[in-house]
């Protein structure tokens, strides 16, 4: 298993992410291609990858594409980026699959320019990984990669998201949810309308439509479903409902000392609570739908997180998620749907 990692392209400095690297690579025990400046890179290595056999690796590159970059400008303009050179480097098939906690959008365009689709997917997928009271994720496809879709683009992620849980976390009846205003069959505007009807009458698990507020709370479904602006505004929203929920919490706590002795108290369940709405915990967000396997990363991630994305990409790899999905709905009814 050999994975490439854009160390140049999050909010942190590279030295950061190479940690996070090497700290993946010996914990799984396979081969970390860093890609980007390459003085910057062996100077965070301090000779480890000699002295693990040659584990780590170094692909040079000169560019950056910044997180206020237009997308598809820089993809055009900046050739040379770590991001475009790693993804050729994926294409080119000395490795398995990439990882960057780089500008989304570039990631996403530099993927459908570099790698092309999946034969038979309209539109790639972004899918996060979000957890539930029910002390289990659920995952959730489009968020951010297609703000327009038509109900043939939804029913791709459906497939996607499908695949994903069945495969790679070993679901083994994974169902299948449309995110929508009510449960109501007839809910929604026409393009949900549509969908619904698809998924309805179609061979993948689907069990109708999810209301979003259950989600945390009751996890109705495996895989949620939306277009990518919905689900990009759901997803933030889940991210600024836990910020303001902590501030007010922190507030409440501080307004006395007794207040104050009791969060003294209650500092390991405070603790376990961030961990399990923490993105470090997830690793990445995997780019579904392009031909090869592509894990986004946080921006902010550190050495963790870092190690969490390599993760999702090694076992995305392991899995040959990409060429079942070639196989389409027809594959999924084969592999026992």
């Amino acid at each position: 298993m050999r994975i490439l990692l854009d160390v140049m392209g999050g909010d942190l400095p590279p030295g950061e992410l190479v940690a996070g690297g090497v700290a993946a690579g010996c914990r799984y025990s396979i081969d970390i291609l860093f890609v980007g400046d390459p003085e910057m890179i062996r100077t965070a290595l301090g000779g480890l990858g000699e002295t693990a056999g040659g584990r780590f690796e170094v692909v040079p590159s000169s560019e950056v594409i910044r997180m206020d970059d237009s997308p598809v400008r820089a993809v055009r303009e900046k050739k040379d980026s770590s991001l475009l050179v790693g993804l050729a480097a994926l294409k080119s098939g000395i490795a398995d699959a990439f990882v960057s906690p780089g500008n989304t959008g570039a990631v996403v365009a530099g993927s459908l320019f570099t790698l092309g689709r999946v034969p038979g997917i309209p539109r790639p997928g972004l899918l996060a990984v979000l957890p539930s009271l029910r002390n289990q994720d659920f995952l959730v496809i489009d968020v951010g990669a297609n703000a327009d879709c038509a109900p043939e683009h939804l029913e791709a992620f459906a497939l996607m998201g499908a695949s994903y849980a069945r495969s790679v976390l070993e679901i083994a009846h994974p169902t299948v949810g449309l995110l929508n205003i009510g449960e109501e069959d007839t809910k929604g505007n026409r393009v949900a309308n549509e969908t619904f009807a698809i998924l309805r009458d179609g061979p993948l698990p689907f069990t109708g439509n999810v209301e979003p507020h259950l989600l945390l709370t009751e996890r109705p479904v495996d895989v949620v479903v939306c277009d990518g602006f919905v689900g990009n505004i759901f997803l933030k929203s889940i991210e600024g409902g836990i910020s303001a929920f902590s501030t007010l919490l922190k507030r409440s706590v501080l307004r006395n000392a007794l207040t104050k002795a009791g969060a003294f108290l209650l500092r390991r369940s405070f603790a376990d609570m961030r961990q399990v709405f923490s993105y470090k915990r997830r690793g990445g967000a995997p780019l579904l739908g392009v031909n090869g396997v592509v894990v986004i990363a946080h921006g902010r991630s550190d050495a963790e997180a870092i190690g969490g994305a390599i993760d999702v990409a090694r076992r995305q790899a392991e899995a040959n998620l990409t060429k079942r999905l070639s196989k389409g709905l027809e594959g999924w009814a084969l592999d026992g749907g």
